[in-house]
């Protein structure tokens, strides 16, 4: 792009997709924005997402590939987001929950803050009026209103080694004890839209609005989370990306969320310079400018962060989704599991056994990224 701009990108953990339309202010962004319904994260947990989203690759290129190895990113080998700012002139900053959720590197302030006690629309709209007295600037916000407290009420009602037996058979309840989150999100959102303006940066800031996963409001028996499972509700999540002066657009082609690193460094004209781990996600703009319009195959892996305790040390659930297919393959146990996604959104019925065409090719593609990257499941 011709213009130098801010960017502030905002991660909205464990925002569902599903509930965009009750958050009046993220409707409102949606409507204004490049909006990507059908992003998916490769990894539906923090500590695995985010390295993801910074590094423009894969948790088992990138070292980030277990609960237990979050602290194994590779920083020595891998140019983050941050640092390829950095080459780039801007000045970075972050605000985030944890020192291990985002790699240090490259920024020029590192906040963390305490989430049981802050309050995110005041602390962040001080640190975006702090950064609009600087230059060009990058600033990351993680924001975990949602995850703060649906964590809270599930862990004292249905913690470790308690019958949650109730929970899975009250998705109504979950539903709606989610939904009372979701003003606080309104709140911050409609406050982070109003600061660019107060600030004077509306015209020459990109702002971008993303989940890193989704949230279980008991789908599935064995994930009251997140992180268990690949199902979509914890896989699909969303991009927006408001651009100045630019059109809104609805892009429905599949995507993920390691192409937020190339998409940030084409909209701050910066070049990945060091290619020995070259990134693996591909810029969105080229859905935005029409250059491209075919699906993306998605490739998803996890290793039970809230399942069957202690969680894995590598990662041992992956799956591969096409359009209207998805194929899980679980390495403990070893279990294969096929959906027909346009006939069964909500992966109920396995039609893995049907060997069906589609499923074969599909298995052969997960078969050779496992390969590729995995090279310690039990298939390779």
């Amino acid at each position: 792009m011709n213009q130098d701009y801010n960017i502030i990108l905002i991660n909205l953990d464990g925002f569902r997709k599903d509930k965009i339309d009750l958050c009046p202010s993220l409707k409102l962004m949606k409507e204004n924005s490049y909006f990507f319904p059908n992003m998916f994260t490769v990894a539906p947990y923090t500590f695995s997402a985010l390295p993801a989203v910074f590094s423009g690759m894969y948790p088992s290129r990138n070292g980030a590939n277990a609960y237990y190895n979050m602290f194994k990113f590779r920083s020595n080998e891998i140019t983050t987001l941050a640092q390829l700012l950095k080459q780039g002139n801007y000045y970075s900053c972050c605000d985030v929950i944890d020192d291990s959720v985002v790699p240090r590197s490259g920024f020029d302030e590192y906040n963390i803050y305490d989430e049981e006690n802050v309050n995110f629309l005041e602390r962040h709209k001080k640190i975006i009026e702090q950064l609009s007295k600087k230059g060009k600037f990058f600033l990351f916000l993680h924001n975990t209103e949602t995850h703060k407290h649906l964590v809270r009420d599930i862990v004292q009602k249905y913690g470790q080694n308690k019958d949650d037996s109730e929970y899975y058979k009250s998705k109504n309840e979950n539903h709606k004890r989610y939904d009372s989150y979701l003003p606080l999100c309104d709140n911050y959102i409609s406050g982070i839209l109003n600061s660019l303006n107060e600030f004077g940066l509306d015209q020459n800031t990109i702002l971008i609005f993303f989940a890193d996963h989704g949230t279980s409001c008991g789908e599935k028996i064995g994930e009251k989370f997140y992180g268990v499972f690949t199902y979509d509700y914890t896989i699909n999540v969303f991009c927006m990306v408001k651009i100045p002066n630019q059109s809104s657009k609805i892009i429905n082609q599949q995507c993920m969320t390691i192409d937020i690193f190339p998409t940030i460094a084409e909209l701050s004209n910066t070049t990945l310079q060091n290619d020995s781990f070259p990134i693996q996600g591909r810029s969105l703009l080229s859905f935005v400018n029409n250059s491209e319009n075919i699906d993306r195959d998605i490739f998803v892996e996890t290793g039970g962060l809230y399942g069957p305790w202690p969680s894995p040390e590598k990662h041992n659930v992956f799956c591969i989704r096409s359009k209207e297919k998805k194929l899980i393959y679980n390495d403990t146990p070893q279990t294969w599991e096929f959906y027909d996604l346009k006939n069964d959104p909500n992966e109920i019925n396995n039609i893995y056994d049907e060997n069906l065409e589609e499923m074969i090719i599909l298995k052969n593609q997960l078969l050779e990224h496992l390969k590729t990257f995995n090279k310690d499941t039990k298939l390779t």
